[in-house]
């Protein structure tokens, strides 16, 4: 494992506008309490794969609202639709080089996901409407993905492989993609995290910060993301370049971006290695961490503006 984390020495920009952070709050709270409502979300019987559409249509008129033209990527497993959602803002510059930030908005069958996932698609949806009226060098997409937990995790029927597969078969140049995946649970409980080797060698015990996880053709990448991070908030970040092999490094959506070639991060809480609640039906909103989200909001948008600019 190599750490690799970008530098920045200015005043983050959650410094500047506290307003800012009360407004991203209030809308990550009123997201994720509408997904939690929900309940679980995915197509393992009728009655949660009618929840899973209902959670699709919701991103869409989300989107729409903000006034996004929305994508879908549609395919069909044992007779029932699957769509994965984009939006996209198209490169003034160099249109054709792309960034994707992406997030899954199904959940475990038994789960009302409040961090895994509705905390990413919040996150999501609340970097879509900061980025309204933004223009960049390199195209921007943001993606909604099907299908990344159980039974479909590690299989052609992911909705992240579906994507990655048809972006390899149309030769798109995508430079590095990042899914935001359980973001939502910080303590400063001593002895909180507990990691695998090798990240217990190098990571706090306290379950405190955010962590970029990459293969080593996202170094580069890595580095970019966490500097751009560090403009927009202060908030701790920890991040490394490790083996696929490593327990956990291809537990979300960008690993069905390694298996055809492009460059990955995951960007996570640790999910389970945080929490006890983890893919648990205990899994709900009042155990995050609000103000910490909102602080993670201004990071990764800022990540994906630097990104987005050509030499980055």
């Amino acid at each position: 494992m190599v750490k690799c984390r970008g530098e920045w020495e200015g005043e983050s920009i959650e410094k500047q506008r506290p307003l800012e952070l009360t407004e991203i709050r209030k809308g990550l709270e009123r997201d994720i309490a509408y997904l939690e409502n929900l309940g679980p979300r995915n197509s393992v019987n009728e009655e949660t794969y009618r929840r899973l559409r209902q959670c699709e249509d919701w991103i869409r008129q989300r989107w729409q609202s903000q006034q996004y033209s929305v994508k879908s990527q549609t395919f069909w497993f044992e007779g029932r639709k699957h769509s994965n959602l984009e939006i996209e803002i198209l490169g003034r510059v160099s249109p054709s080089e792309i960034i994707i930030v992406s997030a899954q908005y199904d959940t475990l069958p038994d789960s009302p996901g409040a961090n895994n996932n509705a905390s990413g698609v919040a996150i999501l949806l609340a970097l879509t409407e900061l980025l309204k009226n933004y223009t960049s060098d390199r195209t921007l997409r943001l993606v909604n993905f099907v299908n990344e937990e159980d039974p479909f995790f590690d299989t052609e029927m992911m909705g992240s492989y579906q994507y990655a597969q048809r972006s390899r078969q149309l030769r798109e140049d995508i430079k590095v993609m990042l899914s935001l995946d359980t973001v939502g649970i910080y303590t400063e409980k001593p002895s909180s995290q507990k990691l695998p080797f090798p990240f217990s060698l190098f990571y706090p015990r306290r379950g405190n910060f955010l962590a970029f996880i990459g293969d080593f053709s996202s170094r580069k990448h890595m580095v970019g993301a966490t500097r751009g991070f560090k403009k927009g908030s202060s908030f701790p970040i920890e991040a490394g370049v490790i083996p696929k092999w490593v327990k956990g490094a291809d537990w979300s959506d960008h690993s069905s971006f390694w298996k055809f070639g492009y460059p990955g991060i995951m960007v996570t809480d640790t999910g389970g290695f945080r929490s006890p609640y983890h893919t648990t039906k205990e899994d709900t909103m009042e155990k995050l961490d609000f103000e910490s989200m909102s602080r993670i909001v201004l990071g990764i948008y800022c990540a994906m503006v630097d990104l987005a600019q050509k030499g980055n």
